[in-house]
Order: C-alpha cells, then sequence, then structure tokens
C-alpha cells in the first residue's frame, strides 16, 4: 500500500492563541501545519512549504492579507491553492476584488468540528494529482 503524506496547511493570523488552536485541531486530524504571524513570514512558508491550503485571518488589524494574497498569487507554484479565510462579518468573499483562485470563509466564532469540515471542503478542490 502506498505511503500517502499528510496534506500541508499554512495558518496565518497575527494572534498566535488563535493559531495554536487551529493548529492543534488540525494536527489530531492528520494535517502537517505550519504557520505564520506577518506577511513576510508567510510569504516565504508558502514559498518554500507549498501547503495544499492556506487558512488565514482576513480581517486582521495588525496583517495587510489582502497584499499578502496578491503576492502569494503572483508566485507560479503558488495559484490555485485553496483559502480559507477566517472572518468576523459574514459576508461572503467570493466577489472580493483583486483575490484570485478557489476560496471560501468561515465566521467567528467557529467550532472545531466547524473547521474540520471547512479545511476538508477546501482540500477536496484540489487538482486530483494533488490530492
Amino acid at each position: 500500500m502506498r505511503n500517502i503524506p499528510p496534506k500541508k496547511i499554512l495558518i496565518v493570523d497575527d494572534d498566535v492563541l488563535t493559531i495554536a488552536t487551529m493548529a492543534q485541531t488540525l494536527l489530531r486530524n492528520g494535517y502537517q501545519v505550519t504557520h505564520a504571524t506577518d506577511e513576510d513570514r508567510a510569504f516565504k512558508a508558502t514559498k518554500k512549504d507549498k501547503p495544499d491550503l492556506i487558512i488565514c485571518n482576513y480581517e486582521s488589524k495588525k496583517l495587510d492579507i489582502r497584499q499578502l494574497l496578491k503576492s502569494i498569487q503572483n508566485v507560479r507554484p503558488s495559484r490555485g491553492i485553496p483559502l480559507l479565510l477566517i472572518t468576523e462579518s459574514g459576508e461572503s468573499l467570493s466577489e472580493e476584488p483583486g483575490i484570485l483562485g478557489p476560496k471560501q470563509h468561515l465566521n467567528r466564532p467557529f467550532t472545531r468540528e466547524q473547521l474540520t469540515i471547512a479545511v476538508q471542503e477546501n482540500l477536496k478542490r484540489l487538482p486530483l494529482k494533488k490530492r
């Protein structure tokens, strides 16, 4: 039987407690998790680790997430990585200008189960060769 490597998830948030909580949930579900608390580290982690999914706090007051996502999408291997955008407003971000690629949002507050389901749904969007 073939050994399938765990899916890689990058969490981008300026709140380390939020990162720790999400990472704990994802690790328990068998995912490989990396994180970044600023735009530069997130950009470098995306290029180095090539995550299968990026989860980010879209409404962070300390991070320029819109600019980060535009930068990531300009790097060829990063194009098309599904995005899970954590929001508080509850608004749909599907038509957000300048953000390309598959994206879904998850409203705060959310449960561990809701996070797990959202991650699973996003990973289903991967091309078959990446699954």
